[in-house]
């Protein structure tokens, strides 16, 4: 009986606290501080706050919850819902503070360690809550995802991320970490309320009470949560892409800013507050020099809960213990052994019915080497470029990982070089950390240097330089102004150390450096550096830019540019258009056209600024294409769906097609709803992705010659586009990647984001839909026509998140990065070597 009541306390507790309409954030605000201690170095004379945090991962883990403990109905009826509003801000950390250091001086005993532990997660939750709902802030998560995905409406937004963010956070990643007891410092918290009230303002039973329904929450999110996955993913596009790597409010943004509320939590337990300047909103504390006149602005969070009243199962007392100054939370296991079994069970007898037990001779599963980091969350391989960087006749690979992070140093990033030779790429598993060729290494905090690469001769000296995006650098401010480090070659072959030129935006939120191309702007047959900043202001709100620079022996050394002084640059038309997300240029007649995506473009111009109508179509996405130096489009290729991102991915080639041979130039619109036959059933397979490839005739508008379309929901197809010779006869392969493909066909119900490569033969590419007329009764049948599929390597790695091309005079070799890869640690990408058609 007491088993029954339990879980009915379990089902009770999260159908009222997480209903569809109202927020959560129990997974994602444990996913945040969990990351924040990954890299956490602070320690002084007397404590050293990491360990005592992991010792402690009870008191820490419930401590990044807490602050929302009090706003459900179901939490006593909703009467403290103003003390879970104060418990978010500063003056609550304050108070804190001064009780801790008032009642225990150091040395702390393990109980008051327990409440520090707890006092951390709280003010993790608090900063990350900030940028996450921009309070007091402009263009954080929530807001953009409403401008993005909900027609401007944020209240949409809010309700659609909240719980949407824990359902991606259950669904994409591991919590193998979470501990099994949660400690809440109860005594400790009623007094810390009566110094920042000055009164008695809540009952111990209340806090004991609705932190446990926090406690029964998490248990009901680990069985099942995940299994909403298709619901939030249809909901919001935004979330799924930009949940961990948005610059502001996105999972490693609210890590890094937790990681700075930390080191200022503990100087002020060590010197007190009176050299801190402490403003409402715990984003713009500063203790010390640190110290400025960005108070920022306290705005309410205005959650969404629905009004459900329900009484707290009783019956829980062998799961609860109290301590002298608080209480323990107990589970023996997070997850029921039985769910998982018949989870895996059922995947399995899915997985055999519609695929059979072996693999078509097509599908490549193995790699022919891997490389990887030793560190989590790197994003290794979210940009690449191939040039012969040491002028040996080889092509060498440039790798970067903007996420790189060494403790005390969150998201500097690198970029690592690996060198070729008469038979390509090292054919081994290489951990480049150690055996990479050359390392260059960010120096600015969070500044996500290796977001972008590019190889040109940028001061012409005759030897490759290196340019390399850095969108965060200014995050510390929160201005995430970004910027872009050039470092010159040398004809010996090594690169500058440092970088010989800066170039760097004034704008708040400008983000440059955020995409890079080499390509020839000015005409005189050598590439110049082209930037994208899709977030940019542009005028308004993240328009987007692209700037070039060109190429000159004029650029010298420790020079500083400013992208307001480019040679060339376009600005997009509307608000969060993303002008410059995707960058190609290619020569058409010995012109270089150059192609700017707009991924999420929607024509609301003509609407007027503040003007929205529910028939308005959401991101349908658009391509400007440009012959500079004028900076009018020569034409503009336009989505017609909405929310299919058209422009997201660009290439272009050259195929044989009805025996003629055509330069053409692939889009990818990888959230395109496509519509799918089983048989005689028509469905629809929302963001399954869709390409279009056009011919690129001299002088004319593209013209359209076919289309390819993914089979799964969700699967982005075509969110990565590549065309290169891989088999030396003259024409490209057009290889394609579905990111996001989840093997499963039930999609999301079982496994995950493991992502699928597709390579089709450059002489085998005939007009109109390429994946439509299919042999088998399933159509899109993007296998049936390709030469290879690459199968990813590991499950839920998100392999074919970028991809390139390295040539060496014997060998082509194919790299398909894993951005979620775990081989080397937790969501740290991997790249995967490839030999195709080659002997």
């Amino acid at each position: 009986m007491s088993t029954f009541r339990f879980w009915s306390g379990v089902l009770i507790a999260l159908g009222s606290l997480c209903p569809r309409s109202s927020p959560c954030g129990i997974s994602t605000h444990i996913e945040i501080g969990h990351r924040a201690l990954e890299f956490l170095h602070l320690q002084d004379r007397t404590v050293n706050y990491k360990e005592l945090l992991l010792e402690h991962q009870d008191a820490y883990q419930a401590g990044t919850v807490f602050p929302d403990a009090f706003y459900p109905r179901i939490c006593e009826r909703g009467q403290f819902r103003e003390v879970s509003e104060s418990t978010h801000w500063t003056p609550f950390l304050n108070a804190s503070i001064h009780y801790i250091r008032e009642n225990y001086p150091l040395p702390w005993d393990k109980d008051t360690e327990k409440l520090v532990a707890f006092l951390f997660g709280i003010t993790s939750h608090m900063v990350a809550d900030v940028s996450w709902h921009s309070l007091g802030i402009e263009q954080g998560f929530l807001r953009t995802m409403g401008a993005i995905d909900f027609l401007g409406s944020y209240s949409e937004a809010h309700s659609a991320g909240d719980f949407g963010g824990d359902v991606l956070s259950q669904f994409e990643f591991n919590f193998n970490y979470l501990s099994r007891h949660w400690y809440v410092p109860v005594e400790d918290l009623l007094e810390i309320y009566k110094k920042l009230y000055g009164q008695a303002v809540i009952t111990k039973n209340a806090i004991v009470d609705c932190s446990y329904l926090q406690f029964l929450e998490m248990y009901g999110e680990m069985l099942a949560v995940s299994k909403l996955y298709p619901t939030y993913s249809r909901k919001s596009p935004f979330l799924v892409e930009q949940f961990q790597e948005y610059f502001l409010g996105g999972l490693d943004d609210m890590a890094f800013w937790s990681t700075n509320i930390y080191r200022l939590t503990s100087f002020m337990l060590k010197n007190g507050t009176s050299n801190c300047n402490l403003p409402e909103n715990p984003l713009f504390i500063a203790c010390g020099s640190q110290q400025n006149n960005t108070h920022g602005s306290k705005v309410q969070k205005n959650d969404f809960h629905r009004n459900v009243t329900v009484a707290l199962t009783k019956d829980i007392g062998k799961n609860i213990n109290y301590t002298k100054r608080g209480v323990l939370f107990s589970v023996d296991s997070w997850t029921m052994d039985s769910l998982s079994f018949m989870y895996q069970s059922l995947e399995r007898s899915i997985q055999e019915m519609f695929t059979g037990s072996s693999q078509p001779l097509k599908h490549v599963s193995s790699p022919s080497a891997s490389y990887y980091l030793s560190f989590s969350y790197t994003r290794l391989g979210w940009a690449m470029a191939s040039a012969d960087l040491n002028q040996d006749g080889h092509g060498d690979l440039v790798m970067g990982a903007p996420g790189y992070s060494c403790p005390g140093h969150v998201h500097v990033g690198r970029v690592y070089l690996i060198y070729g030779s008469d038979l390509g790429l090292p054919l081994v598993d290489l951990d480049l950390d150690k055996e990479a060729h050359g390392i260059l290494e960010g120096f600015q905090p969070s500044g996500r240097f290796g977001s972008a690469v590019a190889v040109l001769d940028f001061n012409k000296d005759g030897v490759p330089d290196l340019a390399v995006g850095a969108p965060s650098v200014g995050s510390e401010k929160l201005t995430y102004t970004g910027a872009v480090y050039i470092y010159f070659g040398s004809k010996q072959g090594r690169l500058s150390s440092s970088p010989n030129i800066t170039i760097s935006c004034p704008d708040t939120y400008c983000n440059l450096g955020w995409t890079l191309l080499a390509a020839d702007v000015n005409g005189d047959s050598e590439p110049d550096l082209v930037i994208g900043s899709p977030f940019a202001p542009g005028g308004g709100k993240q328009k987007g830019i692209v700037a070039a620079f060109y190429s000159g022996s004029s650029h010298s050394d420790k020079e500083e540019l400013k992208v307001e002084a480019a040679d060339w640059m376009v600005r997009g038309e509307e608000d969060f258009a993303w002008l410059g997300y995707s960058l190609h240029g290619v020569s058409v007649n010995n012109r270089t056209l150059l192609l700017a995506g707009s991924p999420t473009w929607k024509n609301a111009s003509s609407l007027g600024q503040f003007f929205h109508t529910r028939d308005e179509k959401q991101s349908p996405g658009r391509v400007s294409g440009y012959f500079p130096p004028n900076c009018q489009s020569w034409f503009t290729i336009s989505g017609d769906k909405a929310m299919g991102k058209l422009g997201t991915s660009l290439s272009s080639g050259h195929v044989m097609m009805n025996g003629t041979r055509k330069q053409v130039l692939l889009v990818g619109a990888p959230t395109q709803d496509v519509v799918a036959k089983i048989a005689f059933l028509t469905t629809t397979l929302h963001q399954g992705g869709s390409t279009r490839m056009y011919e690129l005739p001299p002088d004319l508008q593209p013209s359209l010659l076919s289309t390819f379309s993914g089979d799964r929901r969700f699967s982005r197809f075509g969110g990565v586009l590549h065309l290169s010779d891989l088999d030396n006869d003259g024409l490209d392969e057009i290889i394609m990647a579905a990111p996001l493909r989840i093997t499963d066909v039930t999609t999301g119900l079982m496994g995950g984001e493991d992502g699928r490569v597709y390579v089709y033969n450059g002489k085998q590419v005939t007009l109109g839909d390429m994946t439509g007329k299919c042999k088998s009764w399933v159509a899109p049948c993007p296998e049936e026509k390709a030469q290879y599929v690459l199968i990813s390597p590991e499950v839920s790695s998100r392999f074919g998140s970028s991809m390139i091309t390295v040539r060496s005079k014997k060998k082509n070799h194919l790299v398909i990065a894993a951005g979620k890869s775990s081989l080397g640690a937790r969501l740290s990408g991997a790249l995967h070597i490839y030999s195709l058609g080659q002997d």
